[in-house]
Order: structure tokens, then sequence, then C-alpha cells
């Protein structure tokens, strides 16, 4: 008797890293509105809070003067900086805490279209991102 393995391949028109992933995804909106949000694809997108009340089930990732607390978002994280710029020391923060969270991805639609190394969905690599944004920085 022989056996004979062959491959079953199954086409979708899913991007299936996005839907089993942990990513961080820029919000060009900033600031006010945050620098972005760590999206895990494997919870929730929304919660129902105590009080009835709905909140994304993100973390907003937030920097510069003043950071407050965004209610819409269960978790938030604030990085403050002496200005409303992004430094490159607050940049390097923001990153470890990505790592931290085991993001893998940057989400970055916009940033895609100008610089290499995002695949075809608009997600780099976090260490591809982080490079390229250190660049901007210096």
């Amino acid at each position: 008797m022989q056996i004979v393995n062959n491959p079953i391949i199954i086409t979708t028109p899913y991007n299936l890293m996005e839907l089993f992933m942990k990513y961080f995804s820029i919000d060009y909106r900033s600031p006010p509105s945050g620098m972005g949000q760590i999206i895990n694809t494997e919870l929730p997108s929304v919660i129902t809070e105590i009080d009835g009340s709905q909140a994304y089930n993100y973390t907003l990732i937030q920097y510069g003067l003043n950071c407050r607390w965004d209610t819409s978002y269960v978790y938030n994280e604030m990085f403050e900086t002496p200005t409303q710029d992004l430094t490159l020391e607050v940049f390097n923060q923001i990153i470890q805490y990505l790592k931290d969270q085991n993001v893998t991805h940057v989400y970055d639609g916009e940033l895609s279209y100008e610089e290499d190394g995002a695949d075809d969905d608009g997600y780099f690599t976090l260490q591809r991102w982080s490079d390229i944004i250190r660049g901007y920085l210096k």
C-alpha cells in the first residue's frame, strides 16, 4: 500500500494573519486622539462596561503634553513628552511597550505607499516600521 501526501490548498479572500494577531494600528488624526491602538484580533473589538457603556477593547497609545484618559477605550497607555512632538526617546519607550505587549506588526496604510517592507494589506513587521520611523525622527 502506498500513501500519497497531497497537500490541500485553501484560498480565501481574507488575510488570515489579520484574524489571529496582535498589532498596532496607526491613527493619523493624532493628537489629541492618540497615536494608535493595540488591537488583538482574538478578542471582541467592543465590550460593554459595568455601567452599560460600550468601549473599544483596545489599548490606546498616546504621547504628548496633557495626555488624558479616553473612556472610549478599555485601556490607555500615555507617554508624556515636553512638547506635542514625538521624540526619539519617547518613541523608543513606545516600541518597548509594544514589544512587551507581544505586538508583532504595525498597520500603517499611509506609510505602506511611501516605504518598502509592508505586505499587500499595509502591515509592517514591528522592527521594520520602527526602523522607518526612527529615520524620520533623527
